[in-house]
């Protein structure tokens, strides 16, 4: 593997774990039941965006598109969790189901 392809692959690994350290703290600030949690989840749903976008710009193709895929969805999760944490117990046990 070139060096030019493992520093390409080593940044989107890099971006992939920023977006799922994103979620991560969007799930513990709606776990806490902050009041600022929808606010916090619409950020971390923006990181994820932001990060599968830079996915994109870089030169290397090799896994672009999977690992474009897999920000969008931690974007689309962190987006969910916000509706999550407005739901009733018992709404959240229905869902799980």
């Amino acid at each position: 593997m070139s060096r030019m392809c493992s520093d390409t692959l080593l940044k989107k690994t890099t971006l992939l774990k920023e977006c799922s350290d994103a979620y991560t703290y969007a799930v513990e600030v709606v776990q806490k039941q902050s009041p600022m949690a929808e606010d916090m989840c619409k950020s971390c749903a923006e990181v994820c965006y932001k990060c599968a976008e830079e996915c994109l710009t870089l030169e290397e193709e090799w896994l672009g598109e999977e690992l474009y895929q897999m920000c969008l969805k931690y974007a689309d999760l962190c987006e969910k969790i916000i509706h999550y944490a407005g739901l009733s117990e018992q709404q959240k046990l229905k869902e799980t189901m």
